[in-house]
């Protein structure tokens, strides 16, 4: 794949990354609110149903503000690749870090349902793609 390609590839995968960041960090924010809500009117009476159920909102707000956070970072490095071949390593970087991140998603996936798993092997493949195309722009560069 030539070097032009994979930088307007990249570009679009950049600004799709910026996007769903956004939304992650929302998520995230809402999450921890609705933890932090539920664990200010709970009270000290709190039945252990109760309290999984905010423990499990306030894990799941930390992990979307993170998920939210590294694509942040994948989205502006690829918006920079895109423009600059010469500043893909720092995204080659951050998208290994994806995929992994993308990896665990996938395997913590399957006591979920079958939604969940092909939403994760759709990230994989996604973050995956990005790691090919930052190693064919570093390449050229």
């Amino acid at each position: 794949m030539s070097l032009e390609k994979s930088q307007k590839i990249i570009k679009v995968f950049g600004i799709l990354s910026i996007i769903s960041a956004i939304l992650a960090l929302l998520g995230g924010l809402a999450m921890l609110g609705i933890g932090g809500i539920g664990a200010a009117t709970a009270g000290e009476t709190a039945d252990q149903e109760l309290a999984m159920g905010i423990g499990v909102a306030l894990f799941a707000g930390v992990a979307a503000l993170l998920t939210g956070v590294v694509d942040l970072v994948e989205g502006i490095f690829c918006m920079k690749a895109a423009k600059d071949a010469g500043k893909a390593q720092p995204l080659w970087i951050v998208s290994i870090i994806a995929v992994v991140f993308a990896a665990i998603t996938l395997i913590t996936s399957f006591k979920n349902g079958t939604q969940e798993i092909l939403s994760a092997v759709f990230s994989l493949a996604v973050n995956c793609f990005v790691l090919y195309l930052a190693n064919n722009i570093k390449k050229h560069a």
